[in-house]
């Protein structure tokens, strides 16, 4: 790809995570937007690691859609404030530190020191827009709005984290954790007023579901949103229009896959284990089998490795042969926010899913069409049998689903819509993204 250019103007995207094409779903979102901007515009990469492990590399297959990128330290960058937060027990003394830091805990850095950081990453380039990547980072920007002439500020919040951080609280509460509670339902406090103070800097906010832009917009009408909604590449293995999972030899015919210290991915994984399981049992003893696999699954992840028919896999180094071996997956959430990749990752792959209406929030999906939704233990159960007993529906669940993946939420999708219209250069014109 060729950079610069008197017909490609500067776009800067300041984002929590090294952006990439695999891994956690941050990073991925992140890597898809690099591509789908860089294609058309001329792109600066500013990583702050609020994210995510700082030192990582860019990986290759974003290089050409990168003109240059730094990170800053994130490490020297982090507040007094946090520290001490960070260092007190659960108890009531941290609850007071949450209180006294007065912001989202996301924001550990100091946003005076980050903000004259990335104004000063480039001090050669002039940026036509400045592009943040979730709420928490939008203080990074602050020095972008201030300058004359101003660029185009956007800003992907991704999730309404208030509403997120609401339903965790009431997760932690329904678990008999009334401290764990009132940390998230301080949190969602923080969150709000932050929102109230950095969305009127931004010239169109975005999110990644299109009940979070309508919820984020009820709470400020004055604001600009839309809907950028996540999106999956095809998976390489795949040659044909979709993959024939493959059951034999024994292997789990039930997949659940996600970010195991995530609260939301922990609690779906006791539900299905210790709810939906022991009904599959009692249905179809053969069947009851359920392979948990994620990124450094939390104690409570896996002790549930001690249960008949769970095996728990820790970070494996490749998804494909799960995917390829799975007969349906499963997404009992029942907590979160934005929407959910591995939705859309099993999309691609061809596995028909079995959804709550949580975790299926967010997306056009249609049940019955695109996939199963239950939400109590016995209805989870029967849905999970349909699917890998009736081939004629998982064929037919499979092929619609992805159907709708390569037409909404493709990379090919996503770029597409940063496509400058004729004679606006901008990534987000009026005519060219859907209104909230």
């Amino acid at each position: 790809m060729t950079h610069g250019g008197a017909s490609r103007r500067r776009l800067l995207f300041i984002s929590p995570v090294m952006p990439d094409t695999g891994g956690n779903g941050l990073a991925m979102r992140a890597g898809n937007l690099v591509e789908a901007l860089g294609t058309h515009w001329d792109l600066h990469l500013l990583v702050l690691a609020v994210g995510g492990p700082e030192g990582r590399s860019l990986p290759p297959a974003l290089d050409a859609f990168v003109a240059a990128w730094t990170e800053l330290p994130y490490g020297e960058m982090i507040d007094p404030a946090y520290i001490r937060f960070a260092r007190q027990q659960p108890g009531m003394d941290q609850l007071a530190a949450l209180e006294a830091l007065g912001r989202p805990m996301a924001v550990a850095y100091r946003p005076e020191a980050a903000a004259r950081a990335a104004v000063a990453a480039f001090p050669d380039t002039v940026f036509d827009t400045v592009f943040v990547l979730r709420l928490y980072m939008s203080a990074v920007a602050a020095g972008f709005a201030q300058m004359s002439p101003r660029p185009n500020m956007l800003l992907d919040a991704d999730d309404d984290d208030v509403t997120a951080s609401q339903r965790f609280a009431e997760v932690r509460r329904k678990a008999g954790d009334a401290y764990g509670a009132s940390m998230e339902l301080a949190t969602a406090r923080h969150h709000a007023a932050w929102e109230d103070r950095w969305l009127p800097r931004f010239d169109k906010v975005f999110t990644a579901s299109p009940r979070d832009t309508a919820r984020m917009a009820e709470r400020h009408p004055d604001i600009l949103f839309d809907t950028l909604p996540n999106v999956v590449r095809r998976p390489s293995e795949l040659t044909g229009p979709n993959p024939v999972p493959d059951t034999a030899g024994g292997s789990a015919p039930f997949l659940l896959i996600g970010n195991l210290t995530y609260l939301p991915n922990v609690e779906g994984a006791r539900f299905f284990c210790t709810e939906v399981l022991p009904c599959l049992r009692g249905l179809a003893p053969e069947l009851a089998r359920v392979t948990i696999a994620g990124s450094s699954p939390v104690p409570a992840v896996t002790v549930l490795d001690q249960l008949e028919g769970v095996t728990i896999l820790a970070s494996p180094p490749d998804l494909a042969p799960l995917y390829r071996s799975a007969r349906v997956t499963i997404v009992p959430l029942r907590a979160g926010g934005g929407t959910r990749i591995k939705i859309l990752e099993a999309f691609a792959w061809g596995v028909p899913v079995v959804s709550t209406t949580l975790g299926a929030e967010g997306l056009a999906v249609e049940h019955e069409r695109h996939l199963l939704i239950a939400d109590t233990p016995d209805e989870f159960a029967a849905a999970c049998l349909r699917l890998a007993k009736d081939e004629r529906l998982h064929r037919r669940i499979a092929d619609s689903a992805r159907q709708l993946q390569l037409s909404e939420y493709s990379l090919e999708a996503l770029t597409s819509r940063f496509s400058p219209a004729s004679g606006s250069p901008d990534p987000a014109p009026e005519n060219s993204l859907r209104e909230a």
